[in-house]
């Protein structure tokens, strides 16, 4: 159980300081964007996504492979990555579900809370947006992450490598070298053909 902690907090620790990040370059964000800010909102979310889903993505992989190996006796199983991201993100989740369930008399109140919990899930905001802030979109965005982190753990459990597959190539082909027609060495290769003599009628 205390490996399961220690690579949830990973987890959290990986979220916490993109999410710090995120909030950080906001500013400059709808400085540039100015009145397209809520259009390019999800876009500015999607790259805090992927900031973190490759941070995970890779923290879990290279869990699964060290605890493949024989001499570690670990025993690995591969829901363990589900679990992990579920126990890393529900620090997240609480503070989310505590704020959700706080009511407010002042409107402004009740707006800066909402802005408070969209804050905290903002690199996975565009999920949020994507069911138009639904409940099932705040579970679904919830989720996210734990779904990362179990199948960067399937990778690494099962061996595979996707990155690999995507830079694999089929190996090309050399063509035959051909010598170009002006070269003088193309006509002393060739045999010369002997000419005929001709015959007169006569003879």
């Amino acid at each position: 159980m205390k490996q399961y902690i220690k690579s949830g907090a990973r987890i959290l620790y990986n979220y916490s300081m993109t999410l710090i990040f995120f909030v950080m370059f906001m500013y400059p964000f709808m400085s540039v964007t100015g009145d397209k800010f809520n259009a390019w909102l999800p876009a500015y979310c999607l790259i805090g996504f992927a900031f973190v889903a490759f941070l995970t993505y890779t923290d879990m992989k290279e869990l699964a492979v060290k605890e493949k190996k024989p001499q570690y006796e670990l025993d690995p199983r591969p829901w363990k990555g589900l679990v992990i991201g579920l126990l890393g993100f529900i620090p997240v989740a609480l503070v989310v579900s505590v704020l959700s369930l706080l009511r407010f008399e002042t409107e402004f109140a009740e707006r800066l809370k909402h802005l408070a919990i969209n804050g905290i899930l903002g690199p996975v905001y565009f999920v949020v947006r994507l069911f138009n802030e639904s409940i099932i979109g705040y579970i679904a965005a919830i989720l996210l992450i734990p779904a990362v982190a179990a199948i960067g753990y399937l990778m690494g459990f099962y061996g595979i490598d996707i990155m690999k597959k995507i830079r694999k190539k089929k190996p090309i082909q050399e063509k035959a070298f051909t010598k170009s027609p002006w070269n003088p060495s193309v006509n002393e290769s060739k045999p010369k053909k002997k000419k005929k003599k001709k015959t007169t009628g006569g003879q």
